[in-house]
This record gives structure tokens, sequence and C-alpha cells, in this order.
């Protein structure tokens, strides 16, 4: 099957599943949310072999950005202006299936159940978004069923987890642990200070006071009676198995990571020296953060009135990417030297050029229909 064979079966498939979220939207709420959630899943399910062939085969290797470690991709915060800027495919990884799993799963508390519950309903009506405003140009994929995550993801967090702590901290003696004061005090030296719970803790307060914050105010898939060394597991070695998963998915088809989230990026630069000095990884990273350094310091206000898809069109001809890896080239900076303030610099330059150009050319189109 060739390239164009499998690009018009991917949009085929787009297509297919718009009217399945448009079935689900309708239904929810005046059938059996199981029976509308397990249509979802069968039709993914019926083409996760066609859709492993296109991930393998389509996309030139570390061309196309997989916005992942998300809850939702904001259309109507414009969130999908910044993330087809870079790039010249643009996947976005569907958090359905994922959320599924999870409701389904045993020992979760109602809140939890609830929140995930309405997620679920507000993802499928995003999703629909996607596909109306961004067909052929974000393509919506089921990642965390097409590769499911696997036992190494989760012994490579668990290792993680526990190089954290003094060498006679291990899975059994960790059980003995109850509060957050002794989990702090059987870290190793400089961990705590490192440790995030959330995008919005104040980094100046201490461990002990941004766990409680965080825990105050997180609604979690566990009994409201854990101990804080359970809610402290739970969270960090989640957040290691999803840099790890996110890590994993990325070399194995060979995408960039598109991270929005603070957190999840700054758990996969953590873990990132586990895959060592490889070349395509590091370029791949490189690539990642530059993503996300463009994403923080976008400014929506910018392209608020444009057409989505006129501005697709220019910036996938004005080719931002490559425009800003000239720059770094001839600044000899790369991923293991990069300098935080230079590369914004050479990103934000480089976009107020194509943003002063793009309606420079808007004016003129505009212009030149103008009647007198």
């Amino acid at each position: 099957m060739n390239n164009n064979m499998l690009e018009e079966e991917l949009n085929s498939i787009q297509l297919e599943y718009n009217k399945v979220l448009k079935n689900a939207v309708n239904n929810i709420y005046v059938k059996d949310s199981e029976a509308v959630i397990d249509e979802i899943l069968v039709f993914w399910e019926r083409n996760k072999k066609i859709l492993q062939n296109i991930l393998h085969f389509l996309f030139p290797p570390y061309s196309a950005y997989v916005f992942t470690s998300a809850t939702i991709l904001d259309i109507d915060d414009g969130e999908h202006f910044p993330f087809v800027s870079l790039g010249k495919y643009h996947l976005w990884d569907d958090p359905i299936y994922k959320y599924v799993t999870m409701v389904r799963s045993n020992n979760i508390n109602l809140d939890f159940e609830k929140k995930m519950k309405n997620q679920i309903i507000a993802t499928l009506k995003d999703n629909m978004k996607i596909i109306k405003q961004a067909f052929g140009i974000i393509y919506i994929l089921p990642f965390r069923l097409l590769n499911e995550t696997n036992q190494f993801v989760y012994e490579a967090a668990d290792q993680a987890f526990f190089s954290m702590f003094k060498e006679n901290i291990n899975k059994e003696t960790y059980k003995n642990l109850s509060t957050i004061e002794e989990v702090k005090n059987v870290l190793s030296d400089g961990i705590a200070e490192s440790i995030i719970f959330s995008e919005k803790e104040e980094s100046d307060l201490s461990l002990i006071n941004r766990f409680e914050a965080y825990r105050a105010s997180a609604i979690l898939p566990i009994s409201k009676d854990a101990t804080d060394a359970e809610v402290f597991y739970l969270t960090i070695f989640g957040y290691l198995a999803q840099a790890f998963d996110t890590l994993l998915l990325s070399v194995e088809y060979k995408l960039i990571p598109y991270i929005r989230f603070e957190v999840a990026f700054k758990y996969i630069f953590k873990i990132s020296s586990n895959f060592g000095e490889n070349e395509e990884v590091s370029s791949m990273l490189l690539k990642c953060a530059i993503a996300h350094v463009f994403y923080r310091n976008f400014d929506e206000s910018k392209v608020h009135d444009v057409a989505f898809k006129s501005y697709y069109e220019a910036i996938k001809k004005y080719d931002l990417e490559n425009k800003i890896f000239e720059e770094l080239k001839k600044e000899n900076l790369n991923f293991t030297n990069m300098k935080l303030k230079k590369l914004v610099e050479i990103i934000d330059n480089n976009f107020e050029k194509f943003v002063a150009g793009f309606f420079d050319e808007e004016k003129s189109t505009t212009d030149t229909f103008v009647v007198d």
C-alpha cells in the first residue's frame, strides 16, 4: 500500500470516527453509557492494524508531532495554532481509551469516577471539533491502544521511583512508610527539591507543604483513606510511567512528543538520560523542547481573528522549524549545550518575522479586492 493510499485510508478513518463520536455524544445521556463507549473501543480495535501500518510507513522518521500527555487539545482556546506551527504532520493522542480503562479499573473512589466520566464527555466533543476544524491537518489516533503499555514501562518507572531514595528503601521497606514526613526523611540528598506534584504549585515551598496542597486539591484513583506514602507513590510513579511510555512510543514510531503540560515535560527530561547518548533520540528531545518552549510563549491574541487553515498553509510554507534549526546550527547549539534564553530568542524572532509577513500578505490580498 503506497503513501497516497495510506493517507486516504487515514482520512477515511477520521470521517468514520466523527460519525462514531456524534453517535456517542447524542446517546451518552439517554442510553447505557458503557455501551456507547464500547462502540468507540470497538471502532478503534477494528482499525488497529491499519493504523499501526500508517504510523510505521506513512510519516517519514521524526517528521510528525504527537500531542500527548494531555487531557484535551483545546480548540476553543486556540491550542491547535501552536501545535501545527512546527513539523509536517500532527497527531492527537486520543485519551478516551485510557480514560475508559481507568474508570473500569478497581478501587477508584466515586469522585474520581465522576471526574473521569465528565472528562470523557468533554473529550468526545473536543474530538469532533478537531475533525471539523482541522480535518486533514490534525489526525486523531488512539496511541494507548496502538502502543499498549508493556511491563517494561512499569518496571522502569518503579526503578526510577526507588532510585530517588536512600539505599535501604525498596518496594518492601517503602510499605512501612506512612506520612509525607517519613517519605521526605528517606529521600536521597537534593531529590526533594526536584520533585513536582502539579503545574500550579509554588516551587519555593517545601516538599511537605507542596505535597499537602496537592493532596488537598487532587482527585485521585485511590481511597480517600490512603496514606501520604501511598498517594506520593501513585502520583510520582504515574508521572514517571507516563514519561517512559511517551518516550518509548515516540522512539517506536519515530515521532516527536508535543508536551503542553509542564509537569509531564519535566519528568520526560528527568528520565531522558536512561536512553543514553543516542543522536536520534537527542534530536527528538531537542525538537520536543523547542515545541514546548514555543507553546509556552505562544501569544494566542496574535492569531485570534485568523482563519486556522490560512494560518496553517502560511506557517507550513514559511517552514518555521527549519528556520529555527538553521539558527541553532549557526550558534553551535544542540541538545547537550542548549541555552534556554538563546533558544527563546531564536524562536520568538523567527515567529515574529512570520507574523509580520503573514499579516502583510493578508493585507495585500485584501487590498486587491477593494472596489472604489
